[in-house]
């Protein structure tokens, strides 16, 4: 029995599966989601200073830098204990 395309498994159009690039800014709702707090939170930390965001758009937009260099200042860096 002769098995078509479909059935093996196998497509005639596969092509390797890209993953886009991580944004250079992320609004409010992504920012909260990558640093896995409300938008509430984010939204309080922009206003004390903690992150700033780009103010050349009308929407608001904080860089990956900033909420990279946020963790970095403010998580622990855990202590190896032998």
């Amino acid at each position: 029995m002769k098995m078509n395309e479909n059935q093996s498994g196998q497509t005639s159009n596969s092509a390797p599966a890209t993953s886009l690039p991580e944004p250079l800014m992320y609004d409010i709702d992504q920012a909260a989601a990558a640093l896995n707090v409300c938008t509430k939170t984010v939204r309080r930390l922009l206003r004390r200073g903690l992150l700033t965001s780009c103010k050349c758009l009308r929407k608001v937009l904080i860089p990956r830098k900033q909420i990279e260099e946020f963790m970095k200042a403010n998580c622990d860096i855990p202590k190896l204990t032998l």
